[in-house]
């Protein structure tokens, strides 16, 4: 028996792609064979999390705008930190530690890396972001809400998922009746097209 190695992909991509259009299927696929060449969200991650972690968080995210180099950047990075601030001061959180986890969702193996972990009025949240400059769908959201539910034990046991769409400050949570056997069965379908379509573009 031929057993075949998962192709791997982060949550947010995996969401991505079982919510887009052909052409960007492919564009996402074609984007995970070539060779990272830039970091483009990289640096503004990074200032994310200690501008969370600060009692001054401006300067950091200032910071982290002067110091781009890339076309668009500073443009992005403008837009995330102006978003993230309007966003933050909200919750008025505080972090918390999370781990990560891989889920296996037939023949694709995807990453769940949370980029905060925090306590509010709201107990404990592990948080995805959308940094992409397209607005999130509800479609993309639940799908990358759920994944990170199922593998909550191992990120931080007891929370509850948070997707929020930085730029436009806009938090998604899992609706109390979603249907979460539906959910999984597309979410399943979709991972099947991936590996399929992995496939025929090796």
């Amino acid at each position: 028996m031929i057993h075949r190695t998962p192709a791997m992909i982060a949550t947010t991509s995996f969401a991505e792609y079982a919510t887009s259009d052909r052409t960007r299927r492919t564009q996402i696929v074609t984007g995970r064979s070539a060779l990272p060449t830039v970091d483009f969200y990289g640096p503004i991650l990074r200032a994310l999390r200690q501008a969370a972690a600060s009692d001054e968080p401006e300067p950091l995210l200032s910071a982290a705008i002067d110091a781009t180099e890339l076309s668009g950047q500073t443009r992005a990075y403008t837009e995330l930190s102006d978003g993230f601030l309007t966003w933050w001061k909200r919750t008025r959180a505080t972090l918390t530690a999370t781990g990560s986890s891989n889920l296996r969702v037939g023949d694709v193996d995807v990453t769940v890396t949370p980029h905060l972990g925090m306590r509010s009025s709201a107990g404990e949240q592990v948080v995805l972001f959308h940094l992409k400059e397209q607005p999130l769908t509800k479609d993309a959201a639940n799908a990358a809400l759920r994944v990170l539910q199922i593998c909550m034990s191992d990120l931080l046991p007891g929370a509850t998922p948070l997707v929020v769409d930085l730029r436009r400050a806009r938090e998604f949570r899992l609706a109390r009746n979603t249907n979460v056997e539906r959910l999984d069965a597309w979410l399943t379908a979709q991972a099947a097209a991936l590996a399929t379509h992995l496939e025929e573009s090796a």
